[in-house]
């Protein structure tokens, strides 16, 4: 079922090169203006000083790893050789990595490319391809762009990808099927048991790209990357970008680990020298940076609960996310939201069919205060309900958690009345009481400093905090960190 490079070149519509040229021409990379010899004492402010506000487009708000800069930078001196053709150096790290001979390893220009190497490989003009809606977009489109049917299944009532409304899809001139896990916009995630058993149940002429650009922010104990698969032999392909927790959006780099045939298949379409010799430095400095990944993803888990929490007080409804953006709905038209809050230099998506939801991208915490405190102003100003004057009783979660110096904590009481909010350890000994008294009816914030009720600073570890205001009765967990 699959197509061969010469049939794509004996159609008149199709210009292998025009198509795959965007990819190619993209590779170069617009060098840092800081002088080499300082490239490892670089201010990193002045290198993110662009695109405040830019909650569209997933980017890492951190930037490069300190170890992709200073590749880039000791890269340019050799910008006047031809890299390495086929990225032999970084799919050897890659096949390190994740256990594969390297000839089940292609890279490419960002998993753009990758996933068009993909459409090229697998879509078949006379037949068709599966995929979820709404969902990632490129592959399904490229496949239509090459004449392939593309047949979409509705997503789950929670918003995740049905897996048997796929399979249902599927006949015996389906090529392949596609899904992106976590799936983008909804930022929701596939076990992978249910993979591993949608796989086996499909015909074995069929293909199967999984798409994992988020893999590194997930933490749903569920989740298991498609790698293992690829290991197994079966008919897979993991997609993986460098785009995202790798901070290198605009070095472009990308790659796919799958099964022998399929990868050839893919090679059959690849045009060498894709990815620039910085590109493939940068990506082989990040792939070993755990540091970066750590405090990337330490910065998308405090961004999102900090929304969370303040969704919670303003009543508006969204999606659990597993990535490094999330979805909420406003209640009124997201477009009309959107477009306010462009207007106060803010960018947000919208979209698949999901008329009041925004989504928006984990930035700096300043991003994000910025981005709560304007839809705080734009939907007062639309006329949308304001949860401060419909204040149910509720005690909500803290932040920052894990918390080091201090958190917040906010609760709210439907009335007017006596409150007691403490904090106690996991023996249930009280700590500190923190609120005790008559407390009048809303939202309301306190801090707790991590210490007790003498000053003295606590130990690291778990502990809870628990809101008493009439019969109701709330308790959460918190933890302090060395």
């Amino acid at each position: 079922m699959s197509r061969i490079p010469e049939q794509a070149a004996d159609r008149p519509d199709i210009s292998r090169r025009l198509f795959l040229g965007a990819a190619a021409g993209s590779a170069a990379l617009a060098l840092l203006r800081v002088p080499h010899a300082d490239a490892k004492q670089v201010n990193r402010s002045a290198l993110l000083r662009d695109y405040s506000g830019r909650l569209c487009y997933n980017e890492n708000p951190l930037g490069p790893s300190p170890g992709a800069i200073t590749a880039i930078t000791d890269a340019a001196a050799m910008g006047h050789r031809y890299p390495d053709w086929y990225s032999s150096g970084l799919r050897n790290d890659l096949a390190s990595i994740h256990g594969v001979p390297d000839g089940q390893i292609v890279a490419g220009c960002g998993a753009t490319e990758i996933l068009r190497l993909c459409a090229l490989a697998f879509a078949d003009p006379d037949g068709n391809v599966v995929c979820p809606y709404p969902s990632y977009g490129q592959f399904p489109g490229d496949c239509q762009f090459l004449g392939a049917s593309v047949r979409y299944a509705d997503l789950d009532p929670s918003h995740r990808i049905d897996l048997t409304a796929m399979s249902a899809l599927v006949d015996g001139e389906t090529s392949a099927v596609c899904l992106t896990n976590a799936n983008n916009p909804t930022a929701t995630v596939l076990p992978a048991a249910g993979i591993a058993a949608f796989v086996d149940a499909l015909p074995s002429h069929v293909a199967v790209i999984i798409d994992e650009a988020y893999h590194e922010y997930i933490h749903d104990p569920g989740y298991e990357s498609a790698m293992e698969l690829v290991r197994q032999g079966k008919k897979v392909v993991v997609v993986r970008t460098f785009s995202k927790v790798f901070g290198l959006a605009g070095v472009r780099a990308g790659y796919a680990v799958g099964e022998y045939g399929l990868i050839s298949q893919m090679f059959a379409w690849h045009i060498y020298a894709t990815v620039s010799r910085l590109s493939q430095d940068a990506a082989r400095a990040a792939l070993i940076d755990a540091q970066h990944i750590a405090d990337t993803v330490t910065l998308n888990d405090d961004a999102k609960q900090y929304c969370f929490s303040n969704f919670d007080l303003m009543g508006l409804t969204y999606i659990p996310s597993e990535t490094n953006f999330f979805m909420v709905d406003v209640g009124v038209p997201a477009s009309t939201v959107s477009s306010e809050l462009l207007a106060r230099g803010i960018q947000v998506r919208t979209g698949w069919g999901m008329p009041n939801h925004l989504r928006v991208s984990t930035g700096t915490m300043q991003e994000m205060e910025d981005f709560i405190t304007a839809l705080q102003e734009i939907l007062g100003s639309l006329g949308a309900p304001d949860s401060r004057t419909s204040a149910t009783t509720e005690l909500y979660g803290n932040f920052p958690n894990p918390m080091r110096l201090s958190t917040e904590i906010k609760f709210s009481l439907a009335s007017a009345g006596e409150a007691r909010i403490a904090i106690y350890n996991i023996r249930g000994q009280l700590v500190k009481t923190l609120v005790s008294g008559h407390t009048v009816r809303g939202h309301h914030s306190i801090e707790w400093d991590a210490t007790d009720a003498r000053g003295a600073p606590v130990a690291p570890g778990a502990y809870f905090y628990r809101l008493e205001a009439g019969a109701t009765i709330r308790t959460r967990r918190l933890i302090v960190a060395h």
